[in-house]
């Protein structure tokens, strides 16, 4: 219920927990390292694709949300003949395959970016995507 205080627990002390929690969540998936997947975003990523929910596309399209968005539909975008031509929607296989060799999933794209090959980085970049949401 909404206001409920356990006696004896702060609101500090619930706020710490909670955290502590959704570190644990985060930690629990394989390979999710956000802070980690933050900064692979920040080198890989960021000079093309806006996360932050108030900005719009940059260079490619925004990848706020991304996870279970339609690939290559994103309104008011015009995409390459590959992401266009795909039925597919992002989730964590699609965006693994992709940013693991871009040209390779999709012939066609014209994304220039020869991918991510270190498994680790990857994930921890996906984690990152998906907790932006």
């Amino acid at each position: 219920m909404a206001g409920t205080q356990i006696p004896g627990v702060t609101r500090r002390t619930a706020a710490a927990l909670s955290l502590a929690m959704l570190r644990a969540v985060a930690r629990a998936e394989p390979g999710c390292l956000p802070d980690a997947g933050r900064r692979a975003f920040g080198i890989d990523s960021a000079m093309c694709h806006a996360i932050d929910k108030s900005q719009g596309a940059i260079v490619g399209p925004s990848l706020f949300g991304v996870f279970g968005r339609p690939v290559g539909k994103l309104p008011g975008l015009t995409y390459s003949r590959a992401p266009a031509a795909s039925t597919g929607k992002w989730d964590v296989r699609e965006l693994d395959l992709f940013l693991k060799a871009p040209a390779v999933e999709r012939p066609g794209t014209s994304m220039p970016f020869a991918g991510v090959g270190n498994d680790t980085q990857r994930a921890s970049t996906i984690c990152y995507q998906r907790g932006m949401r």
